[in-house]
């Protein structure tokens, strides 16, 4: 084979042109060398990228191009912030909204799917997602008798970083893998990746057994030190010295560069993502932090004793409501929990049980044991915690979606209808932050609780895009009590938390349901969030991101 090593430049200045479709590849470990290399070459101007990614944001660079104007198509699972917290990010929507930016919406595994099918050499794949949801709506989704399909997606290039690769292109994965190789065999010219380091063959073989991504699917591979930043590489055991931690601090910089007016957003990118200096002090901490990360403990301010807020009360409604299905006669497999406020519930209900069943999440976390001192999600400590690493198809479609799968999933949302359908798609016309993982797992799982605050314009009558089914959602947890679906599939209000008085409590529950909400004879009054519940929660998210704080 060809030796592939090449500076990343001239790998992209030789195969990438105007008007091309860029693939993202999201595992762990993010492609980020390569789109701060496409900002360097393309700012400031507008060369009509299709854009591609399971999800742009968070660690993620990926919304970055698309503030900037070098995309004119987004086909993608989901656009938005996810760290501090997850939502709509304001100058990207604007461009989805007036047309500068087509939007093409996927779930998460749907859309992994129609790279599968490409990368297979087919045309369309089968999916157990979309049915019954506003994303079937496109000329890519095909339903049959014999079930729903989806168009493959062949990218023209893929850009992926690895821990290591060899010069034939050969290259070890950061676990979780996510995506895994799809991306990189589904691409028409094949996928430039960025590693930390390039090694020799014997080096290779040494590492027999790691997920692996082989050269043939190759163009060029680059060696980027720290080219996943701001996202952190797991390398594991044997390559334990180049891991580092995600870099948090940093990801909120970008969160509040994207807020900023267009000439001050310009000059930011310019000093602080375009630089060629690499901060080794930084570095060094974020590699220490990947090793022995440290536990913030709880504020004061955030300290037993403090009035509750209403997301606080939501999810702790929400904890005990898992927690009844956890400790009932048919337990779940599986929790898979969605970020933000529904995580943090399922966080919650775990420390608090004595045994609870498997969490998962979407990336590739099997089993794992949240740390406290961060609510994200995908926390690079809980990396360490996790029995088992491995891939998103996997996660939700063989453990979700798969035969004898039964699973629990706890899921947020922009809007819920009386149906039990979900929003976080479209509210009004424009766009929010897309269904992620959430289709496929309000699909797939046998029961789903859903996390909403208890007021008009969240619960509505009847949702105007429907990026999740409801068939599947058996509970509805608010900031006043829970809503469980009776045997005619109606919710109805079997708990409440009753301040200032039970009578008032209720009322002010029918009064912020937008439909005639049935209460049950068996109605059941729960006690506000105790000190334990809450001195949990802080420890958790200590910075209140999630907690209305």
């Amino acid at each position: 084979m060809p030796n592939k090593v090449s500076d990343l430049r001239t790998a992209i200045d030789s195969t990438v042109r105007p008007g091309m479709a860029l693939h993202f590849a999201l595992s762990q470990s993010r492609a980020n060398a390569a789109i701060r290399e496409l900002l360097r070459m393309y700012s400031g101007s507008t060369p009509e990228f299709t854009l591609s990614s399971t999800g742009f944001g968070g660690p993620q660079l990926g919304l970055f191009p698309l503030a900037l104007g070098l995309a004119s198509r987004l086909v993608t699972g989901f656009v938005g912030n996810q760290y501090p917290s997850p939502g709509p990010c304001r100058v990207v929507n604007a461009k989805i909204d007036d047309g500068t930016i087509e939007l093409e919406p996927w779930s998460l595994l749907s859309f992994l799917q129609r790279l599968g099918a490409a990368a297979r050499g087919e045309d369309w794949a089968p999916t157990r997602s979309l049915d019954g949801s506003s994303l079937a709506n496109s000329e890519n989704v095909r339903a049959t008798s014999e079930g729903t399909f989806v168009r493959a997606f062949r990218p023209d290039v893929t850009f992926l970083h690895g821990v290591v690769a060899d010069e034939d292109g050969n290259t070890v994965l950061s676990t979780p893998i996510g995506e895994g190789t799809v991306g990189a065999a589904a691409a028409r010219l094949g996928a430039i990746v960025t590693v930390e380091r390039i090694v020799s063959r014997s080096d290779l073989c040494a590492l027999a057994g790691a997920p692996m991504l082989p050269g043939s699917h190759v163009l060029a591979v680059c060696e980027s030190r720290y080219g996943a930043h701001p996202s952190g590489v797991f390398a594991g055991p044997t390559l334990t010295d180049l891991s580092y931690s995600d870099d948090y601090d940093f990801i909120v910089e970008t969160f509040d560069a994207l807020r900023l007016p267009k000439e001050e957003l310009d000059a930011w990118v310019e000093s602080r993502l375009l630089t060629t200096e690499t901060d080794h002090d930084r570095m060094a901490q974020l590699e220490a932090a990947a090793h022995s990360p440290v536990y913030r403990g709880v504020e004061a301010s955030r300290s037993p004793g403090v009035v509750p807020t209403d997301e606080e009360l939501m999810i702790v409604v929400a904890a005990r409501a898992i927690a009844t299905i956890v400790d009932g006669n048919n337990v779940p497999k599986h929790v898979l929990a969605g970020i933000g406020s529904s995580s943090l519930a399922a966080w919650l209900a775990k420390a608090q049980a004595s045994h609870f069943p498997p969490l998962i999440s979407e990336v590739g976390f099997y089993d794992y044991d949240p740390v406290r001192g961060n609510p994200f999600l995908f926390y690079f400590p809980n990396l360490k915690t996790t029995a088992g690493l491995t891939s998103t198809e996997e996660i939700l479609g063989n453990l979700v979606q798969g035969q004898g799968s039964d699973s629990l999933g706890v899921l947020a949302a922009g809007q819920i209808d009386r149906a039990g359908n979900t929003n976080s798609s479209r509210i009004d016309g424009r766009w929010l932050t897309g269904s992620g993982g959430a289709n496929d797992v309000a699909s797939g799982a046998r029961r789903n609780l859903v996390l909403i605050p208890h007021r008009p314009g969240r619960l509505v009558d009847s949702v105007e895009y429907v990026t999740s089914p409801g068939r599947n959602v058996v509970a509805i947890a608010t900031n006043l009590g829970l809503l469980e679906r009776a045997e005619d599939g109606e919710f109805e209000l079997t708990k409440i938390i009753p301040e200032p008085d039970w009578g008032t409590a209720v009322e002010t529950a029918r009064a912020s349901t937008p439909w005639p909400l049935r209460v049950s004879e068996n109605l059941r009054a729960w006690e506000p969030p105790s000190s334990d519940e809450l001195e949990t929660l802080h420890s958790f998210d200590p910075d209140g991101f999630f907690l209305g704080r």
